[in-house]
């Protein structure tokens, strides 16, 4: 069972968006959440949006956001988020996120692209172990580039961060089995930079442009980290508008790629299978030191009430991607992909930028039900 209840505050005046954002505007989503599962048992949260907008500042003046949830069987998760378009009187658009997690049901498969699954295993609680994480990162970004009539900017980004993880292991469990670096408990301090163009027609539901970032995240060892690494990412995305009357459907599409060096632990191997990867496939199903993936999605709104700033839409989906380890070569690379599919319904409320999204996912293991705030991309 899920529960959605939204609560839409607004301070000034009465507004329309996007057309028009008369003065400061505030709007707030409330939405509480009840869900059961088998891992975690009863779980109940409460995820808080808070946008300020101002007619002169895109995409807006600043987002909050905060979210809390905890489970009958010992699942304990907070985070909060501060974004900001101008930081301390200067062009920089910056984000501030802290946050702690105690999972009693994270998941390990081991490492490589074949890793094995089996399905009493799994119903065992043979992949799981208890995983403990706390951190703080921020996150800024500063245009070295715009283009005439607003039509792209290129963003020069930069980040830095602290993260520390440890997991709680028994005897009979994959976890304690393989031994994998990190599992003893460490922490990574991160510093990154990279480059960022931008020219969506919108940053939550674009239906137009396209978004490419390349970076770069380094963590020194010492007393900076306890695992020196470093790690590479790439991600691009296409977003066209069909010529199908009244729908209008967009075709979404993405292709993400990364990569470590050096002594990095468990929780730093790049992995596949959540929502923001590979949807159907359990939480970090498949690790390894590189990978590559791909989403493909198309969506469509297919009902509004413009007055209530409501709407309501369906999307398909097929997700694809494998990651590498040492032995694999270039010859590896277009194929041993693993692919799912699915779709799911989104609803905009109180604004066009606050997106609800669930999403059911399948794979040939398994399906998986997602809900979360915002498109996957």
């Amino acid at each position: 069972m899920i529960l959605i209840i939204g609560v839409r505050t607004v301070s000034g005046q009465t507004m329309t968006l996007p057309e028009t954002i008369p003065g400061d505007t505030t709007v707030i989503g409330f939405v509480p959440v009840a869900i059961y599962t088998s891992d975690i048992g009863f779980l109940g949260g409460v995820s808080i949006h808070r946008f300020n907008y101002h007619p002169l500042v895109q995409p807006y003046i600043s987002l909050t956001e905060l979210r809390v949830m905890a489970s009958t069987k010992g699942l304990i998760d907070f985070r909060v988020m501060y974004e900001q378009t101008e930081t301390f009187g200067h062009p920089v658009r910056s984000r501030w996120r802290l946050y702690g997690e105690r999972h009693p049901a994270d998941t390990y498969f081991g490492v490589g692209n074949q890793s094995e699954f089996d399905n009493d295993l799994w119903s065992d609680g043979f992949y799981n172990f208890e995983a403990r994480r706390a951190g703080f990162k921020w996150s800024g970004r500063r245009t070295l580039y715009r283009a005439d009539n607003f039509r792209g900017l290129l963003d020069l980004t930069a980040s830095t961060g602290i993260h520390y993880e440890i997991a709680v292991e028994n005897e009979d469990e994959l976890m304690a089995v393989d031994g994998p670096r990190g599992m003893e408990g460490g922490h990574i301090t991160t510093f990154g930079t990279g480059l960022l163009w931008e020219n969506r027609d919108n940053e939550f539901a674009a239906t137009r442009g396209n978004r490419v970032s390349l970076a770069v995240d380094w963590a020194p060892g010492s007393f900076f980290g306890d695992f020196p690494m470093a790690k590479f990412k790439t991600d691009i995305r296409q977003y066209i508008t069909l010529p199908v009357p009244y729908f209008q459907p967009v075709l979404a599409m993405r292709g993400s790629g990364s990569l470590v060096t050096g002594s990095a632990p468990y929780w730093e191997l790049p992995y596949l299978g959540d929502e923001y990867t590979l949807r159907g496939y359990p939480i970090h199903r498949f690790r390894g030191r590189a990978s590559t993936f791909y989403n493909i999605e198309l969506r469509t709104w297919i009902y509004e009430i413009p007055h209530y700033d409501f709407k309501i839409g369906v999307h398909a989906f097929h997700d694809g991607g494998r990651v590498y380890d040492y032995g694999d070569d270039l010859s590896d690379l277009f194929r041993d992909y693993h692919r799912t599919f699915g779709g799911g319904i989104a609803t905009a409320l109180f604004t066009p930028d606050f997106i609800l999204r669930i999403d059911t996912g399948f794979s040939d293991e398994m399906f998986r039900l997602y809900m979360n705030v915002g498109y996957m991309f």
